[in-house]
């Protein structure tokens, strides 16, 4: 399985991202390892409906979040994880799709 997720607002060209489940688990374990408050109980809800995380949460899970992974060896992917969120306050938060 694999996770599609996108700004809520898009050009349809930009602003998306596919993960791996696998990928998405590790972003998410990384995520709650540093503190920062992550949905993960909504993202099985993913399977079958979309799931959005809002600007605001968005905000409030990035302000706790270090630049350098604790747990997730691949700091490129955490890197660019964190710079999608960030995008993702000021294009209407995120939606989720598996």
């Amino acid at each position: 399985m694999s996770y599609r997720i996108w700004w809520q607002w898009n050009d349809g060209l930009s602003g998306h991202i596919w993960l791996s489940a696998d990928d998405l688990r590790r972003l998410t374990e990384e995520m709650l390892t540093q503190g920062m408050p992550w949905p993960s109980e909504r993202l099985s809800a993913a399977e079958t409906r979309d799931v959005v995380v809002t600007p605001q949460e968005l905000e409030v899970a990035l302000e706790t979040a270090s630049a350098e992974p604790v747990r997730l060896r691949d700091s490129k992917l955490w890197q660019e994880w964190l710079a999608f969120l960030e995008s993702g306050v000021h294009k209407g938060g995120i939606l989720i799709r598996a």
